[in-house]
């Protein structure tokens, strides 16, 4: 598989989970998301920092790209996930419910503190997620309030869930909306750009509808949680469209 192949796929893993985790590691190389966020529930959130904590520290040397996604900077979480995640050197964070530059900017802060209290050489890559329209009106200061942006990705479940609770008429339009921008901004800065997750797993012909639609307004790879969606994913996102 080619290198363009594995960058495609972002497969997410509950944090909670170690052997859910075991069995991603046994994949193909591609990119793993460790998810402390909604992958994890209330409850698991002390117990999966430290699950995760040692998969960092036990999967060190694979060939998968390990991304962690902290929880939200508007949630009491986010910094003791970064404390416990950061000395282990993910290769990327993804950063869920970006509203505003300062959101990005506030985060950057926590991490520069630590990285300098312990005397660390490393820069982490922010996979920044769009999950409300605030985010998707904010795009280019979010942008513009770090160079250290790997990616933007979507979160179309959050997004919908945020146009239900502003009363807007059509939030499915209004997600597709969002979609096209978010799509059309990225081409224009040669960002990469991931969409959301498709949670009918088992409609692969749906999800396939989905994706070349989702490659026509400018997104190059996906998130996906389950195997059978990988192979759609590369077949899809790794063909070009011009």
């Amino acid at each position: 598989m080619s290198l363009a192949a594995e960058q495609l796929v972002y497969f997410y893993v509950p944090g909670y989970k170690p052997n859910y985790i075991e069995y991603a590691m046994t994949f193909y190389p591609m990119n793993i998301i460790l998810c402390l966020e909604d992958g994890t529930p209330e409850d698991k959130k002390l117990e999966a920092r430290y699950v995760v904590k040692n998969a960092l520290q036990e999967f060190t040397d694979s060939e998968h790209t390990l991304i962690v996604r902290i929880n939200s900077v508007h949630t009491p979480h986010w910094e003791q996930d970064l404390e416990e995640v950061v000395p282990q050197r993910p290769d990327r964070i993804r950063l869920p419910m970006v509203k505003t530059a300062d959101d990005l900017r506030q985060i950057e802060r926590k991490v520069q503190e630590m990285l300098r209290d312990l005397g660390l050489d490393y820069t982490p890559s922010y996979e920044v997620m769009i999950e409300c329209c605030e985010a998707i009106a904010n795009i280019g200061d979010i942008h513009q309030a770090s160079d250290n942006i790997y990616a933007f990705t979507f979160g179309g479940t959050d997004y919908f869930n945020n146009c239900v609770a502003k009363g807007l008429l059509d939030p499915a339009r209004e997600v597709l909306s969002a979609k096209q921008k978010l799509g059309a901004y990225c081409r224009s800065m040669e960002l990469q750009c991931f969409d959301t997750t498709y949670m009918a797993f088992r409609d692969l012909e749906g999800f396939r509808e989905d994706c070349l639609l989702s490659r026509e307004y400018g997104f190059t790879g996906r998130s996906v949680i389950h195997p059978d969606q990988v192979a759609v994913v590369q077949e899809i996102y790794g063909t070009s469209l011009a």
